[in-house]
């Protein structure tokens, strides 16, 4: 491929990892431009300046060797605690729970995406970890993460023994923003969302911070 006609006069050190030591040995072999530089064979390049050499010619020549990273969906989002001294306290581990999924929902809103399926992982002292998970209808709603979390709570930690780690993650992720359910959400809902988060971004997430009973 031809160098492009807007480089070809330009000084090889507009070529990126052309220093000061290259150009002027560049120059002293009578390469002092882009197009000049092109038409040099680019094992002489090697032979001069090694892979450097051959790096410098390929930039010359338009030719990019990055490996190309695919673009990948992010799946879900999540969040976990490791204590540092176990606990049996249910209202510590209750306020915990709802912070953690408050910090998603509030992520998932950022992000204008909603979740369809919930996850909560405990980590008993003697390290035996369970988790338990549920799919819901797509959403990304405080009020409504926050009572399946719960729920999927009281059904994991039935043995009353010392917890060391709580997580929660939301997965089956998509863009979209939450409709109102005619059901569960209220137009007031929406808007005490709205102003929630608005105080959140100039103030931190842990600036509201939702009653566990609410």
């Amino acid at each position: 491929e031809q160098v492009k006609p807007f480089l070809a006069p330009l000084s090889i050190k507009k070529i990126p990892g052309v220093g000061q030591k290259n150009y002027q040995l560049l120059r002293n072999m009578g390469i002092p431009t882009i197009e000049l530089l092109t038409k040099i064979p680019p094992e002489m390049m090697q032979k001069v300046l090694g892979k450097e050499g051959v790096h410098i010619w390929e930039k010359a020549n338009g030719i990019d060797r990055t490996p190309v990273v695919p673009y990948s969906e992010q799946k879900s989002i999540s969040t976990e605690q490791t204590f540092a001294t176990d606990t049996t306290d249910i209202i510590f581990l209750q306020n915990l729970l709802v912070s953690m999924t408050e910090g998603l929902a509030f992520e998932l809103r950022k992000q204008t995406k909603l979740t369809g399926c919930i996850t909560v992982k405990i980590r008993y002292a003697n390290f035996d970890t369970h988790t338990q998970q549920i799919s819901i209808p797509y959403t990304s709603s405080d009020h409504v993460l926050i009572g399946k979390a719960k729920e999927l709570f009281r059904k994991l930690y039935n043995r009353r023994m010392l917890i060391r780690l709580l997580g929660v993650r939301l997965s089956s992720l998509v863009q979209g923003f939450q409709q109102i359910d005619l059901f569960e959400d209220t137009a007031e809902m929406a808007n005490l969302y709205q102003a929630m988060d608005k105080i959140r971004h100039r103030f931190g997430e842990s600036a509201v911070k939702r009653a566990v009973g609410a």
